[in-house]
């Protein structure tokens, strides 16, 4: 029973952690053990923490749809309002980290200061969201629901699974892989309920396409996988899910 208490301790602390690192949400924690690394054993429920953010996110979405449900322009407005209540609860901390890193990359390549690059892909980035989720929700309402729930867990897991493959040693270990992953069944499995085979798999493909491509773009400017690079790999990863979902569905 002692031992059952203290795993279970573990994961509460573990989980609140992830959740004030993914949300503005501050959760109470059991205290740390002794030999413990908070920051390094939280990144294993960060999915997990996707799974809260992608719960409001489908969950404003259904009520702006069934208020909008008359209205051709409904799909788009769930959209939108769907992604503004995610940035409330994040702080739009990610959105914020690619800005940056555009901004940083964009700097190292030609001398001089702010270059509108960090400003163009966030704008990208959140009309795609917006314009992916609609599309979605106009062709299948569960599938848009599952979607939302789906993309924030495995964009989240994205980070994790890149910077074990990058440095086996250094980066996030096996077991913290396998419980990231771990997060992602049921996501996965209702995205499978909800409007079949090909929307999950064709969704995994946009995801996986846009995690390589960032990786290679990443490779030929060699520097540590810092918060900005995750960043920006988990939000490339959540629009290539969306995008997929919206071939898919």
């Amino acid at each position: 029973m002692r031992g059952l208490r203290g795993t279970l301790n573990d994961f509460v602390r573990q989980f609140a952690l992830a959740l004030q690192r993914a949300t503005r949400l501050q959760a109470a924690s059991a205290p740390a053990g002794p030999e413990d690394d908070p920051m390094r054993t939280s990144a294993r429920h960060l999915p997990g923490a996707g799974a809260v953010v992608g719960l409001l996110s489908a969950f404003v979405f259904a009520v702006v749809a069934l208020l909008l449900q008359a209205n051709p322009a409904g799909p788009a407005v769930a959209a939108l309002a769907s992604l503004l209540a995610v940035l409330v609860l994040t702080g739009a901390a990610q959105e914020s980290e690619v800005f940056r890193l555009a901004e940083r990359m964009a700097q190292g390549a030609a001398e001089g200061g702010g270059t509108g690059l960090g400003t163009i892909a966030l704008v990208l980035l959140l009309a795609g969201r917006i314009v992916t989720v609609a599309a979605i929700g106009e062709m299948s309402e569960p599938g848009v629901l599952a979607a939302l729930l789906a993309a924030p867990v495995i964009s989240r897991f994205a980070p994790l699974l890149a910077s074990h493959w990058a440095a086996p040693e250094g980066g996030e270990g096996a077991a913290t892989v396998r419980v990231a992953a771990l997060w992602c069944l049921v996501p996965l499995a209702l995205m499978l309920l909800a409007n079949g085979v090909a929307f999950l798999l064709v969704a995994l493909f946009g995801a996986a396409v846009a995690w390589i491509a960032l990786l290679r773009f990443f490779r030929q400017r060699p520097a540590s996988f810092d918060e900005e690079r995750a960043a920006g790999l988990q939000q490339a990863c959540e629009l290539g899910f969306y995008l997929g979902a919206a071939l898919g569905a």
